[in-house]
């Protein structure tokens, strides 16, 4: 692909639409690039489209012009749309070290500081985030940043705590306050629930009220109260994550130790007999982290679906993380079964 079509491929992933102000900048930059420079050297002008690309968005994003070119703005990013920013940008690393530890876990704990703390970041930070990413693939990629300073490969995640603390070198204005994280699940309107609710069996209803109360030291009738609430869909999960409780366990001992993490892949890559990409991987070690926080919100009725989508972004990332290593069931393959 020409630096033109990588770049609309990456405003099309990332959702930007044609036609924004954002859209035209990156084009109108991209036609300004010399043609050395999206070629590179060696055989590397494959990877070198990619950083080019994220890196243009990066810098129309940062700051969006009037029509006298002077700053106005700057686009904030969804947590979604930076996670896949991050793995737009990361198919500009040479895929020899794509593949060693060192880079897969950076790229690892990228996607983990996104997905925990994103939502706590000032406004400077995450207007500049996307910049940060950039420059941290780049310095994987060739061990220095995009402005040509170099940095090395084993100061890789200094190097990124470093630029988050100081995002921009510009003079900073008053940042706003933290935006505070909110836990929303859905919850399907009166007219949505099946009037063929499911009758678990004595024995059924025995071992799922056992396996809930283990995970939440919660009294045994008032797990069975909370059941007898729920919907089909969430009284199957909740069965599935209790049957593949002892896999959870040892998934939580791999992922809390730190020097594990690469076991945790391992252990997950075997049972599936498939590789998993790094934000597959981090979703679901997310998800692994947070299940007794899942199960009592479903129990407590907590979710709240988001009103423009009709389903809440939280529960559905997690619920993606355990079907991503079949702790549950995906909804597709279930609808294809019946």
């Amino acid at each position: 692909m020409s630096l033109t079509e990588t770049l609309t491929y990456c405003l099309y992933i990332l959702k930007i639409k044609e036609g924004t102000e954002i859209y035209r900048n990156a084009i109108k930059l991209a036609q300004t690039i010399p043609i050395e420079s999206v070629n590179g050297d060696n055989d590397d002008n494959g990877n070198n489209k990619w950083i080019i690309a994220m890196k243009i968005i990066a810098d129309v994003c940062s700051s969006i012009k009037n029509n006298n070119y002077t700053t106005t703005n700057s686009h904030i990013f969804s947590q979604s749309q930076l996670c896949d920013f991050v793995t737009l940008s990361a198919k500009g690393i040479d895929e020899r070290k794509a593949k060693t530890a060192i880079v897969s876990n950076a790229i690892f704990k990228i996607y983990g500081d996104i997905m925990e703390n994103y939502q706590t970041f000032n406004h400077s930070l995450m207007s500049n985030f996307p910049s940060i990413i950039i420059d941290v693939i780049s310095t994987i990629n060739k061990g220095m940043n995009t402005k040509g300073d170099k940095v090395s490969s084993i100061s890789i995640n200094k190097y990124y705590q470093s630029r988050k603390q100081h995002p921009t070198t510009a003079e900073e204005d008053e940042v706003p306050e933290p935006v505070p994280m909110t836990i929303t699940t859905v919850i399907p309107a009166a007219a949505a629930i099946h009037k063929d609710k499911i009758v678990l069996s004595s024995n059924s209803k025995e071992e799922l009220v056992e396996g809930l109360y283990q995970i939440t030291h919660r009294r045994r009738n008032n797990l069975e109260d909370s059941l007898a609430k729920l919907q089909n869909q969430d009284l199957k999960r909740l069965s599935e994550l209790c049957h593949n409780y002892s896999r959870l366990q040892d998934y939580s001992k791999l992922i809390t130790e730190g020097s594990k993490q690469q076991e945790f892949r391992k252990e997950v890559e075997r049972e599936l007999g498939k590789k998993l990409g790094s934000h597959q991987l981090w979703r679901a070690a997310n998800s692994v982290k947070r299940v007794r926080m899942y199960i009592e919100s479903i129990l407590d009725n907590k979710f709240i679906p988001d009103a423009s989508h009709g389903i809440n972004h939280v529960k559905h990332n997690l619920e993606y993380g355990y079907q991503l290593i079949c702790l549950i069931e995906s909804t597709r393959i279930r609808r294809q079964k019946n």
